[in-house]
């Protein structure tokens, strides 16, 4: 796409559904992989002492469900080019091993700045994941920019 700010139809251009189940292995890998030691997220006796059900995801593992790259190839974006500028997260409640979320990604905005390179392409994207019965768990935001020369 030439002109990716020009092109403001993509405002509001939602992915569909990605469904993703949260195991216990995937939580106390994604722990051992931040060097997480809370035991929450690695014993399970642990999380059940503590209230939960089972183990909990670090907040950080609403990042690892968010995975944006099959959206910015749709919208023309270079993985080359494209660097990663904020990003920031809003938790509703802990992430657990047996939970089902379902992940869906929106654009919010495309906008530019002129640089003195280039001119600066900037995309934020609105991230959402719900439990089964459409609860919100956590929502998210980033902006990617890409510069084109």
């Amino acid at each position: 796409m030439a002109l990716l700010s020009k092109n403001k139809d993509l405002i509001g251009k939602a992915t569909r559904p990605a469904v993703f189940e949260v195991e216990k292995g995937q939580v106390r890998r994604f722990a051992g992989a931040i060097a997480e030691d809370n035991p929450i997220h690695l014993d399970e006796k642990a999380a059940k002492a503590a209230g939960f059900p089972s183990l909990v995801a670090p907040p950080t593992f609403a990042a690892a469900l968010s995975a944006v790259g099959p959206l910015l190839q749709e919208i023309g974006l270079d993985a080359q080019s494209t660097m990663h500028a904020e990003e920031e997260y809003e938790y509703f409640r802990p992430i657990g091993a047996g939970d089902v979320i379902r992940v869906t990604h929106r654009i919010a905005d495309v906008y530019d700045k002129q640089a003195p390179n280039g001119r600066l392409v900037f995309v934020v994207i609105e991230t959402r994941g719900n439990d089964t019965r459409g609860k919100a768990v956590f929502k998210g935001r980033r902006v990617l920019v890409e510069l084109k020369t």
